[in-house]
């Protein structure tokens, strides 16, 4: 996948604990269809929320009756905003590619949007198999290629430097996931794929919906604030809706159901 430094991430989404709930629309839309399959499939379930960042998933399935739910993050802030919200039962800080956790612990294994920060999406779901009971599921979602297409685009115009998370394909996942299949006993994978976009009126408040949520860690960034010469060659280069003269940034969606053996 990629080498982000896993403290540079834990950084960017700590200086973002007090603004991802204002800025995270999509993140509530994707995770509110992962819930939705969680509460239909399962009546009573330990669950783990892998990734948990403010609680939002945590939240909505803590008062289902039968559920008892563990938040896991890399985050500190993040944690402890979980924590002072009240979201779980059980808090843990902890990296998903090496879950302080013992082997089949959960029955349901919750993780959205978090898995596109690891350094390797077999290793990432390896280990939330590991802690996931058998019969047990393991619902993802995470973002893939050409996710951000557009800001990436706009930032060729300035400079050859990463500006964008590198996100997987949706094959290559596929390919990994029918690996896996040859290590686990594993019943099924559902996968499916979706793409929403959110639009904005200019580039300043674009740019600030990444950093409101903690999205800014890069393998490769450059110390030091944009120049308004800088953000005004990137706010003209960044294609434009030509009715609406409106900046789209879209997402590209794999959501993903596992069923272990």
């Amino acid at each position: 996948m990629h080498s982000v430094d896993k403290q540079n991430v834990a950084s960017a989404f700590g200086r973002a604990v007090e603004t991802y709930d204002q800025q995270a629309i999509l993140q509530r839309e994707v995770a509110n269809r992962l819930i939705a399959n969680v509460k239909e499939e399962n009546i009573f379930a330990k669950v783990l929320d892998a990734g948990c960042g403010t609680g939002y998933v945590s939240q909505n399935l803590k008062y289902h009756k039968g559920y008892e739910i563990t938040a896991l993050d890399l985050s500190h802030e993040m944690l402890q905003k979980a924590q002072d919200n009240n979201v779980a039962h059980h808090y843990l800080l902890g990296d998903i590619e090496s879950l302080p956790l013992a082997d089949n612990q959960f029955d349901v294994v919750v993780s959205s949007l978090a898995i596109q920060w690891c350094h390797s999406l077999t290793l990432a779901i390896s280990e939330l198999l590991r802690v996931l009971k058998p019969q047990g599921r393991l619902y993802l979602s995470t973002l893939t290629q050409p996710s951000l297409w557009e800001l990436a685009k706009a930032w060729q115009a300035l400079d050859d430097d990463p500006h964008v998370l590198t996100f997987l394909s949706d094959e290559e996942i596929v390919k990994t996931l029918s690996k896996l299949q040859e290590v686990y006993v594993i019943q099924s994978v559902n996968y499916s794929a979706y793409c929403k976009a959110l639009r904005f009126d200019h580039i300043v408040a674009l740019l600030k919906s990444l950093q409101g949520i903690g999205a800014t860690a890069l393998p490769y960034r450059k110390k030091g604030l944009m120049g308004k010469n800088q953000l005004k060659l990137l706010s003209e280069s960044y294609p434009k809706n030509v009715l609406t003269d409106q900046l789209a940034l879209t997402y590209q969606i794999a959501e993903i159901v596992i069923l272990k053996g």
